[in-house]
């Protein structure tokens, strides 16, 4: 009996304690888990038009004799739904010459859509909005960069004076580095990036004798094959190609050389980076663009256009593609206003460089660098190099013309 007192005493104290248990779980707070990007920080006043809680007014003041300044309380002015303006957006007014036909370069880079009929220089970026790849939000910001990128890395006019290095020698490598390129099957960035490596080196380090110059010249390719392309090719490609004249050793000891020389530096913007937008701006169809690179190569090999920016040349050689081809809009001037808007060079500009490429492509079959002129005879270049506009009577004005012609 007293067993049975005892288990009933026990059971109803064990009850108690549930309760006691449960009272107190409820009063204190569990320690939950914060749901992913939930409250990270301190809780805040949510509610609009809600002061937040002074916490020091909960504090216990002493009793003291505090002046409190007066308080400026300013008119709260109500503004109603017609009072309310829309801000339009600022239209880029651009003043046009009568004298050069051409558009001077606005003080700032952004580009808006053009509505008047008498400003002829359209926003070529409008259709690309709903494109993310092509960035064109940033696009003129970029262009800017590569222009003022340009100038940071120049290639000084007859740098070459006084040296053993001649520029016939110049002109022989990179002849025969093309046809490299060609056997390679490398990007068209990877030539380019080539002979801006050979140029920038050869002018800062003096140096180089005759004897490592085509060392220089598969070291530099070397360089350039592993910035541009995906797969570049192994080193022992550069050694065979030079028939085993230079080994794997020297080849990565003139690498370290050309790296520190140019201080691990290869973002010189390209030709081709600006040949696209102006191509992009001048509407060119494909002949015109492939033609402007025909342009563009063949001023690779010779030492006397070596000094002019990248995007100079470009704006010649597009320039000098829709000179001897023509346009679609027939009476339309070659070097419209939108193609002075967006490579900055008003015609006056790029007509010298014009005149030095034209000259360049009438001696072309002349010439001892057929490296190019083969390349761009193929199908896959749509035979450029083979087309009878080269040999035509305009591009013979273009080149003897003097600085007031054209």
């Amino acid at each position: 009996m007293a067993l049975i007192n005892r288990t009933a005493l026990t059971n109803t104290i064990n009850q108690e304690n549930v309760k006691n248990l449960k009272s107190i779980t409820t009063a204190i707070p569990l320690k939950t888990k914060r749901a992913a990007l939930g409250e990270i920080g301190n809780k805040v006043n949510t509610l609009r038009g809600v002061e937040p809680i002074d916490r020091t007014s909960l504090l216990p003041i002493e009793k003291k004799n505090i002046t409190v300044p007066k308080q400026v309380i300013k008119p709260t002015v109500k503004v109603s739904e017609k009072t309310l303006v829309k801000i339009a957006k600022p239209v880029v007014k651009v003043q046009v010459s009568q004298e050069n036909n051409v558009a001077p370069i606005p003080p700032k880079k952004e580009v808006q859509s053009f509505s008047s009929d008498l400003l002829e220089v359209e926003d070529i970026d409008e259709e690309d909005k709903g494109n993310p790849s092509l960035v064109s939000i940033y696009i003129n910001d970029i262009y800017e960069y590569l222009r003022n990128l340009e100038s940071k890395f120049p290639i000084t006019q007859g740098y070459l004076n006084g040296l053993e290095i001649t520029p016939k020698m110049r002109s022989i490598l990179i002849d025969w580095l093309i046809e490299v390129h060609q056997q390679f099957h490398l990007m068209q960035e990877t030539l380019y990036l080539t002979v801006a490596i050979i140029d920038r080196f050869l002018q800062a380090f003096h140096s180089i004798n005759r004897k490592r110059l085509q060392l220089v010249g598969v070291t530099a390719m070397f360089i350039a094959s592993k910035y541009e392309e995906m797969y570049a090719p192994d080193i022992k490609d550069f050694v065979y190609i030079t028939d085993n004249a230079y080994s794997k050793l020297e080849i990565l000891q003139m690498e370290m050389l050309i790296v520190r020389t140019l201080d691990y530096s290869f973002g010189r913007p390209l030709p081709l980076h600006f040949l696209r937008r102006y191509s992009k701006a001048g509407k060119a169809l494909p002949i015109h663009h492939t033609m402007a690179k025909y342009f563009l190569e063949q001023s690779l090999v010779y030492y006397e256009m070596c000094h002019y920016p990248p995007s100079l040349i470009a704006a010649a050689a597009i320039y000098l593609a829709f000179a001897i081809i023509g346009t679609d809009d027939e009476g339309e001037n070659v070097w419209t206003r939108t193609l002075a808007y967006y490579s900055t060079y008003v015609k006056d500009d790029v007509l010298p460089v014009v005149r030095k490429i034209a000259i360049i492509i009438i001696n072309a079959d002349e010439s001892r660098y057929q490296a190019v002129r083969k390349k761009y005879a193929h199908s896959k270049h749509m035979k450029i190099s083979s087309r009878p506009e080269l040999r035509s009577s305009a591009i013979n004005a273009i080149a003897t013309a003097n600085k007031e012609g054209v």
